[in-house]
């Protein structure tokens, strides 16, 4: 018959030393690959790989001064001044917070195996509180499928954008081709009117301003799309980022060596 044994003090103060080290070792593990987790955070919510190490630091004077504290804006400007830079540093700073407030939560409950596991794993297990969409990529890869499944494609793209509890940026809106400009109208005008009826937090950008918006969305869809996240126009001087270090590095070219 087995007896339960009382540990001793010596033995208890030896259980929690390895249990604090176990804990020391996991926070540890989890800070090393914080970054990557605040990645495949964001990653996993559509944002591109190139657009991951967008920092805050990274964004144009001008267009940190027009942004509104609230999630709900379109930013309107020309080809590569920073749009796209803006929003995705802004939610890396938020998904910095979300990672450092589970980590918090885990060492709160002393979950050191959560912390293990989610280190190990390189995986948070949680869900985005946003979901990010390149409009044009987004309607050139669904468009085709869309004649092929009798409408699930749309019905999935419309599931994945409607949930009102979640942040939606929709990338870049008016760059998708021209022959798919009808049914992209089309799913914009009805990703609006619920977003709008729901008050779910929305971010636009796009290359077009509000006449050009006008023009290709019609002025039913931009009435609404303005009541849902007005527009911030940005100054049209704004330099494009893209070509800097092109200009550059063609600036730093030994003249002698192409004359």
């Amino acid at each position: 018959m087995n007896t339960w044994t009382k540990p001793t003090e010596e033995q208890l103060i030896e259980w929690k030393q390895a249990e604090e080290e176990r804990r020391k070792n996991a926070i540890t593990t989890f800070q090393a690959a914080r970054g990557a987790f605040v990645d495949h955070y964001m990653a996993k919510a559509g944002i591109a790989r190139h657009e991951l190490t967008a920092a805050w630091d990274q964004v144009p004077g001008p267009i940190k001064q027009v942004l509104p504290d609230s999630w709900c804006f379109g930013i309107v400007g020309g080809f590569g001044i920073g749009k796209t830079c803006a929003v995705s540093a802004r939610l890396r700073r938020q998904a910095d917070k979300a990672v450092d407030a589970l980590m918090a939560l885990m060492i709160e409950k002393a979950d050191t195996s959560e912390l293990k596991r989610c280190a190990e794993e390189g995986d948070l297990h949680r869900s985005p509180g946003f979901v990010w969409v390149n409009w044009p990529e987004a309607i050139a890869e669904n468009r085709p499928k869309l004649f092929n499944c009798g409408g699930e494609v749309e019905s999935w793209i419309m599931d994945d954008l409607l949930d009102a509890g979640r942040l939606v940026v929709l990338d870049d809106i008016g760059a998708e081709p021209v022959t798919a400009q009808d049914w992209a109208g089309q799913l914009l005008a009805r990703v609006v009117d619920e977003r709008l009826r729901r008050q779910g937090p929305t971010v636009w950008t796009s290359n077009l301003d509000a006449k050009g918006l006008v023009h290709r969305y019609g002025p039913r869809t931009w009435s609404r799309l303005q009541a849902l996240a007005p527009l911030i126009q940005l100054p049209k001087q704004l330099p494009d980022l893209r070509l800097q270090p092109r200009r550059a590095a063609i600036g730093n070219i030994d003249q002698s060596e192409v004359s």
